[in-house]
């Protein structure tokens, strides 16, 4: 389970803004019976807007900003010898975001969903 939220905007060591996520999925076997479905909601949280099941070798790539809203939020039901298994590569770029990719301006880590608000957390 991981709450619906958008990923942090900065990378401190580098000092670059994050841009791209890839998802490979790693899971031989894996119902849809089992959830674990990634799903993306729209800018305003009033729902979700697309869902993409793990099944294995899957790949996702996706433009990550302060309004990409993305989670697997309902609890996994697969069998105990089993798991969701995954690799996660970001892309970075020196080039910030436009204005209407962010809603908050300082760098910070998640942004979660929280009763229909925006929340952060800070670095």
């Amino acid at each position: 389970m991981l709450d619906i939220h958008c990923d942090g905007n900065w990378h401190d060591a580098m000092a670059v803004h994050r841009r791209l996520n890839v998802i490979l999925y790693l899971n031989p076997g894996w119902q849809e019976s089992w959830g674990g479905g990634l799903e993306f909601w729209d800018r305003k949280l009033e729902g979700c807007r697309k869902k993409i099941m793990p099944l294995n070798n899957r790949m996702v790539v996706f433009v990550t900003n302060d309004y990409t809203f993305h989670g697997h939020p309902a609890p996994l039901n697969c069998p105990e010898h089993e798991s969701r298994r995954s690799l996660i590569l970001y892309y970075y770029t020196s080039r910030p975001r436009t204005a209407d990719e962010v809603a908050v301006t300082d760098p910070h880590r998640a942004l979660w969903r929280n009763r229909g608000q925006v929340t952060g957390s800070r670095k």
